[in-house]
Parts: structure tokens; C-alpha cells; sequence
């Protein structure tokens, strides 16, 4: 059973209509009232603040040296249409506290005014000069919602390109199809107090820009596991995007590519990034997998 905690907020996010607040943003045209763009610099040892293409991009480091040279590119969650949350900063900041190692958190391109392309411009150019800076091996790409669904579309067109690959990639209840066609959708649905479906294919496609949203850049469901190395997935038992999470692990198992999968019962979308019992749970498995540890 969930804990009383995670309980609680489930009834709260039901309680403000939480699922109504995408759509809301997306009539207004604006996606702002939630945004902390930049990190809270209490909260981190030092942050570096570069510009690229326009867009902030910020080097997170602990008080001490980084952890064997790890780093680790976080690619935020907000359905491609929303910045950075005081939430993200606080799951980066005890990261980087309990880890040691230091995470490059882009503010990539967002839709409206963005689509895909632009935020693989911006993205594939960070993540070249990290492996510039510290070999491919040593680099850990995460990200959470869509970030995640991101950090393995990025991992894909980079082993399409035979560019080199990171280390692991490690997805946090990512969405994997901005298309949401998958039908186990709507048995989870009811169970959502936070995701929307209509909401989120609308951003995605503001995201797609006219592209076909099945292309494996947006929908990386769509794309190839093979060759990629370390997967991890994160999901959560009653968040819609759940469906394809256990898709993506079915086409690993039938394929035999490695990806650990972990499903949360009960969970919502992003727990991991709040503090809860189980979010404790599933940042220290972070933390272990950050340090080299299965």
C-alpha cells in the first residue's frame, strides 16, 4: 500500500483539478505560472551559468570534487511546452549532494515557439562537448517526463548518427509516445490524478512541428533499444504513461537488450522528484545507479 504521504497528495492533486492545469496553460498560451528557470544557488556548491544557442545552460557542482569524473545531463520534464520547477531543483540538488557528481541541466527549446528540432540543436551540442570534456563512458543521460521520453530519443539518433553513446541513460516516468495511442492508456486513466491525454497530444503537437508524431525523435518508443547499453526505467503504477513504459520493457525483453525496469505501485507521475516515502526509495536507487552500483 502507498504511503500515507503519497496518499495524501493523490487526493490533493485530485482536489485542485490537477489534470486541468495543462489545458488551462495551453488555452491561455501561457506556460509560465509554474517556472523556476533558474537554480536557487542555496541549494547547490557552485552553479555555472553558460549561455548556448540563446538558451541558459547550468552546470551544477557539489562542495566537493565531482564523483570520478561522472556527469550527468538532465533534460527536464513539462510536457516540451514548460521550464524548469522549484521541484527539479530539489531533486538535482540532492543528487548532486548525496552523489558527488556534477549534472549540465539545459533550458532546451520549448514549444510553442520551438519545436523538436531546435531542443536536439541545443541538446546534441551539450552532450558533445561533455563527451568532448570527459569521454562518452563517464556521461549519464536522465531526464523525467518528457525529458525522459528526450534523453532516449537523444541516445537513439545519436547510435543513428555513430556518434558515441553515454555510459547509461536512466528514464524517470518518461513519455515515450507523444501520441498516446496506446490503448492500455485508458485502463490506467481513472487511476491519474496528474496526466491528461488530450492535453498532453496537443503539446506534443506543438512539440512535433508538422513532423509525424510516430517519428522516433518524438516517439521514442518508436526507435531502436539495440546497442544502447545501460537503460533504466522509472514508472509509476497509476500515471497513463505507465502503458508505454511497460511497452518499452516487452520490446527489450523480446529483443534481449538490457533495461532494468522499475514500477512503483501506486505511484503518480514524478514521484521521485517529491518527498514522500517511496520518492526517498527511488532517489536512493538513483544514487546507486549514479555511483555504479545496480
Amino acid at each position: 500500500m502507498a504511503s500515507l504521504h503519497s496518499r495524501i497528495f493523490t487526493l490533493l492533486l485530485r482536489l485542485i483539478n490537477k489534470k486541468s492545469f495543462l489545458r488551462r496553460q495551453l488555452k491561455k498560451g501561457r506556460f509560465n505560472r509554474f517556472d523556476c528557470p533558474e537554480p536557487p544557488s542555496s541549494l547547490f556548491g557552485r552553479v555555472i551559468k553558460k549561455q548556448l544557442e540563446g538558451r541558459n545552460v547550468f552546470t551544477l557542482l557539489p562542495h566537493t570534487e565531482p564523483l570520478n569524473g561522472k556527469h550527468v545531463l538532465y533534460l527536464h520534464g513539462g510536457a516540451y511546452v514548460q521550464c524548469f520547477t522549484l521541484p527539479h531543483w530539489y531533486f538535482l540538488a540532492d543528487i548532486v549532494k548525496t552523489t558527488g557528481v556534477a549534472i549540465t541541466a539545459p533550458d532546451y527549446p520549448l514549444a510553442p515557439a520551438h519545436t523538436y528540432r531546435e531542443a536536439f540543436n541545443v541538446v546534441e551540442k551539450i552532450y558533445l562537448q561533455l563527451v568532448g570534456l570527459y569521454g562518452p563512458a563517464a556521461i549519464i543521460l536522465m531526464g523525467d517526463s518528457a525529458g525522459g521520453g528526450f534523453a532516449l530519443a537523444l541516445a537513439q539518433k545519436l547510435k543513428e548518427d555513430q556518434l558515441p553513446l553515454p555510459g547509461q541513460v536512466i528514464l524517470l516516468s518518461p513519455w515515450l509516445d507523444i501520441s498516446l495511442k496506446n490503448p492500455a492508456i485508458e485502463q490506467i486513466a481513472p487511476t491519474d490524478p496528474f496526466l491528461d491525454k488530450e492535453s498532453l497530444q496537443t503539446a506534443g503537437e506543438l512539440y512535433a512541428g508538422g513532423t509525424n508524431p510516430e517519428h522516433y525523435q518524438l516517439s521514442p518508443i518508436n526507435g531502436t533499444l539495440e546497442g544502447l547499453g545501460k537503460i533504466t526505467v522509472f514508472a509509476g503504477s497509476n500515471e497513463i504513461l505507465a502503458a508505454d513504459a511497460r511497452k518499452l520493457k516487452a520490446m527489450a525483453l523480446e529483443k534481449g537488450t538490457g533495461l532494468d525496469y522499475y514500477e512503483y505501485p501506486e505511484m503518480v507521475h514524478t514521484w521521485m522528484l517529491l518527498n514522500f516515502p517511496e520518492s526517498k526509495k527511488a532517489r536512493q536507487q538513483i544514487v546507486q545507479l549514479l555511483r555504479g552500483h545496480a
